[in-house]
């Protein structure tokens, strides 16, 4: 008799003892569920508001909480420091969302609607931050493009967006801007796990 065990009897020696947390399982498969379900409603611009209501009240209350869970998750993901003006709609779909998990009267609702006014001021902040800085670097940039047009009879740069000194200027005074915002953000998530009894 061969003193080496094969690799198939190894494992199946390892795997003899592993009982299914079948709870476990279907636990995770209803809050995956709930994730899926918030994030095709955020994501497609034609989702009703109806289909996401009636999907959840199909669920049982036994299965509520765990889907409840999986919105919540999805929602706490989609909270980011806007891009652009479209964020808005995001956070009215993200309020139904937080009504389903808590109702109308929760905490929640109320908590987005700061966060997504709060959202508006980060982007005025941020065009406010590009006007102050080309108002601040314009002396410089004017005096580099005249020493470039007496050295080189012509300026490098027909503009301040070209120039990689106000580029690197700008992003530092942005990942200044975006720091601080973000800082507030996450306490506003904080909440809303708190609210949602999340774990951190």
């Amino acid at each position: 008799m061969s003193l080496l065990k094969s690799a198939w009897e190894i494992a199946l020696e390892k795997t003899e003892n592993i009982e299914i947390d079948t709870d476990k399982i279907r636990r995770d498969n209803l809050i995956d569920e709930g994730r899926r379900m918030a994030g095709a409603y955020l994501g497609e611009l034609d989702a009703l508001l109806s289909t996401l209501e009636s999907n959840f009240e199909k669920k049982s209350e036994i299965e509520k909480p765990l889907i409840k869970k999986g919105l919540a998750l999805t929602v706490l993901a989609n909270i980011a420091l806007p891009q652009g003006d479209d964020y808005q709609e995001r956070v009215v779909k993200m309020q139904h969302i937080a009504a389903l998990i808590d109702k109308e009267e929760g905490e929640s609702v109320e908590l987005l609607s700061q966060i997504g006014t709060f959202m508006g001021k980060y982007l005025d902040s941020r065009d406010n931050l590009l006007e102050r800085a080309r108002a601040q670097y314009k002396p410089l940039f004017d005096q580099k493009k005249q020493q470039m047009e007496a050295q080189y009879g012509r300026a490098t740069y027909s503009s301040m967006e070209q120039d990689p000194e106000f580029i690197g200027f700008l992003q530092k005074n942005y990942n200044q801007l975006s720091t601080q915002f973000q800082q507030t953000l996450n306490n506003a998530k904080e909440q809303l796990k708190e609210n949602w009894n999340i774990e951190k």
